[in-house]
């Protein structure tokens, strides 16, 4: 004769035993997930640390030789805007004299063609080593340009600026062979209206 008492009891127990485990194995996956969430947001969103104060105005400017040496560094590299810690973008602004406004890689930009509220320039990269930052960005317009920007926080500060003629650089190596073999022009005055330097 079958106890229906006891079977039931029994399935009571398993029924307990199952929704323990069933809610460790939810707490578990939401916890990978939010470690996985926190991960990507932080490799994505948060700045990495740059802790020095903008570069004033008045910046001396970097010869090429200081600037060959302070690409000689290993430079860490940030590809997204949103990344870029502020004082890079201060220090932007004051050498373009224009807001930093800038699009991820990849992402569509004005042109000769504007798009309202969407700004003409691109990101390539930012690289930080030490107190030192370089910014390399493609900026649209008559004419499409890469440009570089160094900025270096250390003693008094430099500045160095210029429009690169070699469009396929994508690293500090490139860039660092691209200054070495001077296919470089100087920023002037053009450089506001988006066309290249004469």
């Amino acid at each position: 004769m079958i106890k229906w008492g006891g079977i039931c009891a029994q399935c009571k127990v398993m029924c307990v035993k199952t929704s323990r485990k069933r809610i460790i194995i939810v707490t578990l996956a939401a916890l990978i997930l939010l470690i996985v969430f926190a991960v990507f947001y932080r490799s994505s969103y948060v700045p990495p640390p740059f802790k020095v104060a903008p570069l004033p105005k008045s910046a001396p400017a970097l010869t090429t030789a200081e600037v060959e040496d302070i690409l000689s560094a290993d430079f860490s590299l940030i590809r997204r805007v949103q990344q870029i810690p502020a004082p890079v973008k201060a220090d932007y602004t004051a050498l373009a004299n224009e807001p930093f406004e800038m699009v991820n890689p990849g992402q569509t930009r004005s042109t000769d063609a504007i798009i309202p509220g969407v700004p003409n320039k691109e990101l390539v990269f930012v690289g930080l080593a030490g107190s030192d930052a370089v910014l390399i960005f493609k900026r649209g317009g008559l004419f499409d340009t890469t440009n570089v920007a160094v900025f270096s926080h250390r003693g008094t500060g430099g500045v160095w600026s210029a429009r690169i003629d070699d469009y396929s650089v994508q690293d500090i190596a490139a860039l660092r062979n691209a200054v070495h073999n001077h296919r470089f022009e100087a920023w002037d005055a053009n450089f506001l209206f988006g066309t290249p330097p004469r």
